[in-house]
């Protein structure tokens, strides 16, 4: 948008009528919407989520990842409203796996239209993931849950002490029971 206000007083557009320039700036507002909107243009394109990510996948701009896991912690991040896991994958790495889109494979057992069973974390699990920013696109879901503790209040500056972000498809270089200690003595 910048750079297209400054075109168009370069071009002389500062002697035009204002509201061309606001014209112009609206046009160049709406427009940054639909070129710097991948979803908008997939809408347009009629291509699904699926569609997308076998797309990226193919054209080499994004990758499958497989993990293995032995253990999980799990919180709620009471000042986002999101779930998070922190998954042992071996070798003193873990991942954090961060947002709301977890809520989709936790236990519901209060409401009985929605009842569930927990689905995740489980021993094997794959993400997809955007070569270009790392983004987490997809996670496909094993079948063989795992232990999990679940912890509450967590003290979110404990982990960002151990340099946990706290971003979704976050590769930990912090020992499993290095943060499983911190967050079972502040939770």
């Amino acid at each position: 948008m910048a750079v297209g206000m400054w075109v168009y007083f370069l071009l002389g557009g500062g002697e035009l009528n204002p509201f061309i320039g606001i014209g112009v700036w609206f046009a160049l507002m709406f427009s940054s919407v639909v070129v710097c909107n991948e979803g908008f243009l997939r809408l347009i394109k009629g291509q699904s989520d699926r569609e997308y990510i076998d797309e990226l996948l193919s054209n080499n701009l994004a990758s499958m990842e497989n993990y293995v896991a032995s253990s999980a912690l799990t919180f709620e991040d009471l000042s986002t409203g999101c779930l998070c896991h922190i998954l042992d994958v071996g070798v003193g790495k873990s991942i954090c796996l961060y947002g709301q889109y977890l809520y989709e494979y936790t236990e519901i057992n209060d409401d009985p239209e929605l009842n569930q069973c927990r689905k995740f974390p489980t021993s094997k699990f794959s993400l997809v993931r955007k070569k270009k920013n790392n983004e987490v696109l997809d996670m496909e879901i094993g079948t063989d849950l795992i232990n999990e503790i679940t912890i509450e209040n967590v003290n979110i500056n404990e982990l960002h002490k151990l340099n946990i972000k706290l971003e979704d498809g976050e590769i930990i270089s912090v020992p499993f029971n290095i943060i499983k200690e911190v967050l079972t003595k502040n939770g």
